[in-house]
């Protein structure tokens, strides 16, 4: 019973908020042109209209992304979290991965709550000391807010993704292992006749003092062990794929938003004359602000990818050495699948979060930023 009144709770106080969220980002996009006319002249309203489109932007931008992150939350969501917890079921991680993950998010936090908070409350400040417009405060306030709303999508995503990175890495590491045992087996083949087997199911412990195993048993204990990396590794491919699909929407929406303020904020510092309440120290936090949101969701996506095709090489290197049929056999289908359904995280099967990303965002922006000066 108590459960049942928590979660309808619960229920009400999301419906509230999202109410609530929907209403401000509505009232914003109406009043964005009559604000930015509150802080400076508007004798060109095309240049108005162009300055209005920042806040807009943000209003349009979480709106759906907090429509897209409820829509995703009834089945996406729940799928995601049952193969994470069934991987984790079959293939427990060690406590310090875990308290490791758990350093690495509330460093990603408190990062974005050091670049970004700071530099809102002093413009803020800016526009209470200069102007001291209620109705202008309340604006930009809830501008920020919907930003940070923005924010924490990006942040819940790049936590999970460095998740993903940190169970590729586990498997990796086991590859790394087996290569190892394969070299030495090639070095000494008679060390093998002599070696022992471990019960954890990972890899073949050889023993120089133990008791003595059958080659052949040995021999499917090593096919069977890439079996199980093998599966592993697919099945981590698979939370992949849900993970993708539960945030490529919002992350197309983050990174077209960042673009966007990026270019209306340079626009703006170059178009308007005098604004007191944007400094050159406002402007740069900014633009440090979108390049580190900019780059945790790349370079964090890209890592994880480059992570999860580093099994290609290893098996590759296996490959070249002298192992048995059963083994090379499981390899060649480990690097056929590897081969065949390639892992990239993707902005609605559009772009590929990739470091090439990077390089064509800044050429982009340069164009487009030639563009709307021309308009000045």
């Amino acid at each position: 019973m108590f459960k049942f009144y928590f979660n309808k709770l619960k229920f009400s106080l999301k419906l509230v908020y999202f109410l609530t969220l929907a209403m401000t980002c509505v009232m914003n996009y109406l009043n964005a042109p009559a604000i930015i006319c509150s802080l400076s002249e508007c004798k060109n309203p095309i240049k108005t209209d162009i300055l209005a489109m920042f806040s807009r932007s943000i209003a349009i931008a979480c709106l759906l992304s907090r429509i897209t992150n409820i829509y995703k939350s009834k089945n996406d969501f729940p799928n995601y979290k049952k193969k994470v917890e069934k991987y984790e079921l079959y293939f427990p991680e060690n406590s310090s991965k875990k308290k490791y993950l758990n350093v690495i998010a509330i460093a990603i936090i408190f990062a974005y709550i050091i670049i970004i908070i700071p530099i809102n409350i002093l413009r803020i400040y800016l526009i209470y000391v200069h102007f001291g417009k209620i109705n202008v405060m309340i604006f930009y306030t809830m501008m920020y807010l919907h930003n940070w709303n923005i924010c924490s999508t990006e942040i819940h995503f790049v936590v999970r993704c460095i998740g993903l990175y940190q169970k590729f890495q586990s498997i990796n590491e086991e590859m790394i292992t087996l290569k190892l045992k394969t070299i030495l087996k090639n070095k000494y083949p008679d060390v093998l006749q002599s070696g022992g087997l471990s019960n954890n199911n990972t890899l073949v412990d050889l023993e120089t003092h133990g008791g003595s195993l059958s080659s052949i048993l040995i021999v499917n204990k090593l096919a069977n062990h890439v079996e199980l990396l093998r599966m592993k590794h697919q099945f981590v491919r698979g939370i992949v794929v849900e993970l993708n699909d539960l945030y490529g929407i919002q992350l197309g929406l983050s990174i077209c938003l960042l673009f966007i303020m990026t270019l209306f904020d340079i626009y703006g510092e170059l178009s308007v004359e005098f604004n007191v309440t944007k400094t050159h120290v406002l402007l740069y936090g900014w633009l440090l602000q979108y390049f580190f949101r900019f780059c945790v969701i790349v370079l964090t996506s890209h890592i994880t990818t480059t992570q999860a095709h580093r099994p290609k090489m290893i098996i590759t290197d296996i490959n070249n050495r002298y192992i048995d049929n059963s083994t090379k056999q499981e390899l060649q289908l480990f690097l056929s699948q590897l081969s065949s359904r390639p892992v990239e995280f993707t902005i609605c099967d559009l772009f590929t979060l990739n470091i090439c990303l990077i390089t064509s965002a800044f050429v982009a922006g340069t164009t487009f930023l030639v563009l709307l000066l021309q308009l000045y």
